[in-house]
């Protein structure tokens, strides 16, 4: 088997020789078709939810089943505060602003694979 290949093999139980590349660009397609059903199925289900939310409004109430419920959650505000801005104050001003890095917190976030 030639450098970059990997041993797949058919339906008919032969094994050809496919490139990584060939591979790669097979999987990508794959995705990138998932990735467009996802898209058409999110439309239709924000479709549907502004209807839900029309008659939920109707009805006056939530509903709910044995597998779940419908409900209207209501608008609120979600708060959040510039890191950068807090990180140059506590670097620029440490004597008055450095106790503030005792309250950061940093979390690893795992890397993945992109594919657009």
């Amino acid at each position: 088997m030639a450098a970059g290949t990997v041993e797949k093999t058919n339906d008919n139980g032969t094994s050809p020789d496919i490139t990584i590349d060939e591979q790669i660009a097979e999987l990508v397609e794959t995705i990138r078709g998932a990735q467009q059903r996802i898209t058409t199925l999110e439309a239709r289900i924000s479709d549907a939810k502004v209807q839900l939310r029309v008659l939920l409004e109707q009805r006056g109430s939530n509903w709910a089943d044995d597998e779940g419920y419908a409900r209207i959650a209501a608008d609120s505000v979600r708060k959040f505060y510039d890191t950068r801005a807090l990180d140059e104050l506590i670097i620029t001003d440490p004597l008055r602003y450095g106790w503030l890095k005792d309250y950061r917190r940093e979390a690893i976030v795992r890397g993945s694979v992109q594919v657009k």
